[in-house]
């Protein structure tokens, strides 16, 4: 064969290799506005600014202004921490071991990057005059999921939006957090949602709170949950949470998995299983 013959052949050899390499790499991952290293940095090392009353809420949260290189970003700052062994009577629901701390903020968002869900704020531990607690990232919503239902805004996609209600649902059942309602349930004018206030969450409880909840599943989670182990939640999360919760919280991702299983063996998995 001709020289320059074998260097063509080489050459498209090459590129063939090349094109077939990059066809089987995994997919960049999406950029996020309210996730990821640079934003915990920010919140983790930015000079803080102003401080005021956030609001609404019982917590007793203040809005921080927080900057860094140039960059300004709001944050929430939550320093409550309450723990009452034994029994509480909140209303007509009895809780043992009661909690409602900033130390559970964290973890939420921790295991919402683990899982992938995307919906959680970056949250980081800040100490701030002398006080610690979680400082999360502020986020901008067009309204929040009561807001939305009392104005009948309607999404351009109603089954993608609900797709996106089931995973809250699914994330709330995981980390047993028995405090969502519709004004902590942020919804942007894109219709994506954002997820706040989780001070009481990781109940050291085995069972689902309310299982009838789940009925549909989301294939991305479903691959996830399984890849949650108590070592590496440990390491991750066992500054904020004691055993039980996690082992607890590994017991209710079992039965989410079983739960699973079991409405794909009776509806079949078309009915059951979304992306």
């Amino acid at each position: 064969m001709l020289p320059h013959r074998r260097f063509a052949v080489a050459l498209a050899a090459a590129l063939l290799i090349s094109l077939t390499l990059l066809a089987q790499a995994p997919a960049p991952a999406p950029v996020s506005d309210i996730q990821g290293d640079t934003l915990e940095q920010l919140l983790a090392k930015g000079r803080i600014g102003r401080m005021r009353d956030a609001g609404s809420g019982v917590t007793l949260s203040q809005r921080v202004t927080i900057e860094q290189n140039g960059v300004t970003q709001d944050a929430l700052f939550k320093t409550i921490d309450v723990y009452r062994p034994g029994m509480t009577q909140l209303g007509s629901i009895a809780e043992v071991d009661f909690q409602d701390s900033w130390q559970t903020e964290v973890p939420a968002y921790v295991i919402d990057r683990m899982l992938g869900l995307g919906m959680v704020p970056a949250t980081v531990e800040r100490m701030i005059s002398g006080k610690r607690g979680s400082l999360q990232l502020w986020v901008t919503s067009m309204t929040t999921e009561d807001g939305r239902r009392k104005r009948e805004l309607t999404p351009p996609d109603q089954e993608t939006f609900n797709q996106l209600l089931l995973k809250l649902r699914l994330f709330d059942q995981l980390i047993c957090n028995v405090d969502r309602h519709l004004n902590n349930i942020l919804v942007t004018k894109d219709f994506e949602l954002r997820l706040i206030d989780h001070s009481r969450a990781f109940r050291p409880v085995n069972e689902l709170r309310n299982p009838e909840q789940l009925t549909r599943f989301s294939k991305g989670l479903l691959d996830a949950l399984p890849k949650l182990e108590f070592q590496d939640l440990k390491k991750r999360v066992g500054r904020y949470l004691v055993d039980r919760q996690i082992n607890a919280m590994l017991k209710r991702r079992d039965a989410i998995l079983a739960l699973a299983k079991m409405h794909v063996a009776a509806r079949g998995e078309a009915a059951v299983i979304y992306p």
